[in-house]
């Protein structure tokens, strides 16, 4: 008998009309597949999900996918904290442990194209133009790459304005509408932020204060508002510009104007300050949604940035990347991508997880649309969805955010530093990252 060519097995078979999973199982049975666990393919997955949702993954939406691909035998790993430098020692170690699919943010994108360790997603992604067209396109630019898709996403998140209202009423300042296109301007958020410091009894707004890259997140939200972008796709400095110099001395005049209160250094992304009554306004994710929906001490709302230009917000989540460790691993990680898009899994994860569906259905979906009329808040983050701004994929844009935090935000907003001084020293040290 004539050995079998794994690659062009799968690929004749899928064009015969069989599924990726239907055809690496008949590979497998001819003895071509690298199979291990009983005659399965094993698949390792490595992740970071939070417990409680990780129970409910496991035992809620892993089932079903599993009873459809009984030649694939899943096997799921719990990192903790993500961390890409794990992931890439693992891949390099190699090995039966080696990562097949991982859960990350969308910045080691670059790094993993440019180490060839990825299969066409954009080639598959265009062979179902059903799924492609259904993923929010804002999230489809965070999944790529040089102009190509090359991750899934996952779920995604982002931040806005969580506002206290009990504050807003005693200092008389209107809400702001939970439509971006017709939300509150950077003038209204300053008005709102001085009355609330003259008459709510704490200070308007809480000023992000350190944390691993958090303050350059968030700062792609505000340069957004302005019409703005932090990194382009050649590596370039994009805060430098007019707009960046715009959207920093805003954020600073509402420091020297004694409007904001500092959170706790290096954990901007800590609420603590918000719920104790320290500030009004916050920017902060739906990632508090288990906290937020047992709160009682004040009522609140949750709204859009503040807009200057345009809508905007910084889109965060987790994307699901596949390595192209062997034909029969990829098939199979293309249909666990496919499940992991669903209506299903999408609106039964994120309600779970607190996070936000990367779909168009499953957003729209009717038990999705009921959860949001029992949680009107999370209106604030859905919303704000097809405005996000995506973070660089380039494989120096997460030092760049670092160098930004530590040469311009922290100068200006912490030290009162000139503005364009200290933007045009973050971008000589960001431009000398570019390789």
């Amino acid at each position: 008998m004539m050995p079998i060519n794994r690659r062009e097995f799968l690929k004749r078979a899928t064009a015969l009309g069989l599924s990726a999973s239907s055809a690496a199982a008949l590979l497998e049975a001819c003895g071509g597949g690298s199979s291990s666990a009983g005659g399965k393919v094993t698949v390792n997955l490595y992740h970071t999900i939070p417990t409680a949702t990780e129970t409910f993954w496991k035992q809620q939406l892993l089932p079903a996918f599993i009873k459809q691909n009984p030649g694939m035998n899943l096997v799921t790993y719990q990192l903790g904290v993500e961390n890409p430098s794990v992931i890439r020692t693992k891949i390099k170690a190699g090995g039966d442990t080696a990562p097949d699919m991982a859960w990350l943010e969308s910045g080691e994108t670059g790094v993993y194209v440019q180490a060839n360790l990825l299969p066409d997603v954009d080639g598959w992604l265009n062979s179902h133009p059903g799924i492609k067209q259904n993923i929010f396109p804002s999230l489809v630019k965070l999944s790529s790459y040089q102009g190509k898709v090359w991750s899934f996403p996952w779920m995604t998140n982002n931040t806005a304005m969580q506002i206290n209202l009990d504050a807003f009423q005693a200092a008389g300042v209107p809400i702001p509408s939970q439509d971006p296109t017709k939300t509150w301007t950077w003038d209204q958020f300053a008005q709102a932020c001085k009355l609330i410091s003259q008459k709510a009894g704490m200070k308007g707004f809480l000023m992000n204060n350190g944390g691993n890259g958090w303050d350059a997140w968030l700062f792609h939200a505000w340069l957004g508002t302005d019409g703005g972008t932090f990194l382009t796709d050649s590596g370039d400095p994009g805060f430098n510009n007019t707009a960046g110099v715009e959207t920093m001395t805003f954020l600073q005049s509402l420091v020297k104007d004694g409007y904001t209160a500092y959170s706790d250094p290096g954990k901007g992304y800590d609420p603590s300050g918000w719920y104790s009554g320290k500030a009004a306004i916050m920017a902060n994710g739906p990632w508090n949604f288990p906290d937020l929906v047992n709160f009682k001490k004040f009522k609140f709302t949750v709204v859009p940035y503040p807009v200057n230009k345009q809508p905007a917000t910084n889109t965060g989540g987790d994307q699901l990347f596949v390595f192209n460790n062997s034909p029969e691993k990829v098939a199979y990680e293309f249909d666990y991508a496919q499940y992991m898009l669903t209506d299903d899994f999408q609106v039964a994860f994120n309600i779970e997880s607190g996070n936000l569906p990367v779909t168009q259905s499953a957003t729209n979906s009717t038990t999705y649309q009921a959860h949001l009329k029992q949680y009107p808040f999370l209106y604030g983050w859905v919303n704000g969805v097809p405005y996000g701004v995506a973070r660089s994929s380039l494989p120096q844009s997460s030092d760049a955010q670092l160098a930004f935090g530590a040469k311009a935000w922290d100068p200006i907003i912490l030290q009162g530093a000139n503005v364009q001084q200290s933007l045009a020293t973050a971008a000589a040290a960001v431009t000398a990252l570019k390789p």
